[in-house]
């Protein structure tokens, strides 16, 4: 048996609130703490965060949002979310997340969500890539035009 002894690491000083960062899943499975506003300037396929969830504006629930390159998982950790799910040639299709419950939103999916009660989401998302349509604005029949990006 080879074994190959793994380099000691630098131990963290403290900890910190994930509410008020984000993980960034870095290749070579490395993790690293990421401001908000680094969202998409980072090498990670996917981060974490936690967003407190106090009203339909801190979920921008006025926006349709979909991820074209992975899955979301959404988590909620207090509260209550409603989230509407509408994928091509199906009819929307919601799900009332309470605590301790999670939902896999498919690649591609657009979703939007609406706070039922107040609390803290945790999210697990791809780092880059996300699109945004108003709802004002409607989906259109391909449901697959691209928007701005809007961040969390």
């Amino acid at each position: 048996m080879n074994m190959h002894p793994i380099p000691p690491a630098a131990l963290p000083a403290a900890g910190f609130a994930l509410a008020d960062q984000l993980l960034a899943l870095l290749p070579g499975s490395a993790v690293q703490p990421l401001d908000y506003r680094q969202r998409g300037n980072t090498d990670a396929d996917w981060i974490i965060g936690i967003k407190p969830v106090s009203d339909d504006a801190s979920v921008h629930a006025g926006h349709w949002e979909r991820h074209p390159h992975g899955e979301e998982v959404l988590c909620l950790l207090e509260g209550c979310i409603l989230v509407t799910l509408s994928a091509r040639q199906q009819p929307e299709q919601q799900v009332r997340l309470s605590p301790g419950q999670a939902l896999i939103v498919p690649r591609g999916t657009w979703h939007r969500l609406q706070v039922e009660q107040a609390g803290r989401l945790m999210f697990v998302t791809p780092s880059v890539g996300s699109e945004h349509r108003k709802v004002a604005d409607g989906l259109d029949a391909e449901r697959d035009a691209p928007s701005a990006e809007v961040q969390p």
